[in-house]
């Protein structure tokens, strides 16, 4: 599945429904492990003056396409991840756009094994959905539409899989019966549902395309520096760090 991207066809990474048997509810169902999941198109820009900015910046822009699809009960989803910390100590953020279609981003912060915090958001088309620092998060396709989103990430870092992997998953799954809780985590807390935030504060406006933002990327400065914005953060989400 090729993208066009302004005046550019680009190739995308796959992930395919193999990959992601580690951390499905049912992983011993029986699926085409060779069946894509869902494509990944990195690094992308419009123009040369924008991908100056972009590295200048240590910026990246993706888009991920995730079809429509269930594995078993479970509807199809990212691997997930988290980010690692930055050098003031604390973890890098990400940012991202519902295109087109609906998503659930899932993020949960945990400890020792016990999870501090669950935190699901339903976007749909122009919403944006910043995930908190400390936060491993996951993205869901709950509907039988194709989910198209962007991101934007800082590039100088690598995100980190295997927490997830190891408990096989989030602290909860959804299903097509809805949510039930992951028993591979030692304490889970309520799940908190709430409204995509409202990000004014820092510049974003819904129905805007954040692609814009390299016009002015010092709005972007979470993703490097999240340690000046926890307030932001805290008050988005109603945390306590």
């Amino acid at each position: 599945m090729k993208l066009t991207f302004g005046n550019k066809t680009v190739s995308p990474d796959v992930r395919y429904i193999g990959d992601l048997l580690p951390v499905l509810y049912t992983p011993d169902v029986d699926v085409n492990k060779n069946e894509p999941a869902y494509f990944m198109y990195r690094d992308l820009y419009l123009s040369k003056k924008d991908r100056s900015t972009i590295l200048e910046y240590g910026l990246r822009y993706d888009i991920t396409i995730i079809p429509p699809k269930r594995i078993g009960k479970e509807y199809i989803k990212t691997l997930g991840h988290y980010h690692p910390p930055n050098k003031m100590g604390t973890a890098y953020t990400e940012i991202y756009e519902v295109l087109d279609g609906e998503a659930m981003y899932f993020f949960q912060r945990v400890s020792n094994g016990d999870v501090l915090d669950v935190i699901v958001v339903r976007a749909e088309a122009g919403d944006k959905v910043l995930i908190p620092p400390e936060y491993g998060h996951i993205t869901i396709n709950p509907s039988n539409k194709i989910l198209k989103m962007s991101n934007w990430v800082y590039r100088h870092f690598s995100s980190i899989y295997d927490p997830i992997i190891k408990r096989k998953g989030g602290c909860y799954y959804y299903l097509s019966t809805g949510w039930i809780p992951n028993n591979n985590y030692k304490k889970i807390s309520d799940l908190r549902i709430l409204d995509p935030p409202r990000l004014s504060s820092l510049g974003i406006k819904k129905g805007k395309e954040m692609y814009g933002m390299i016009k002015n990327p010092e709005k972007l400065e979470f993703l490097w520096s999240p340690e000046a914005y926890m307030d932001v953060f805290q008050t988005l989400y109603d945390i306590t760090y």
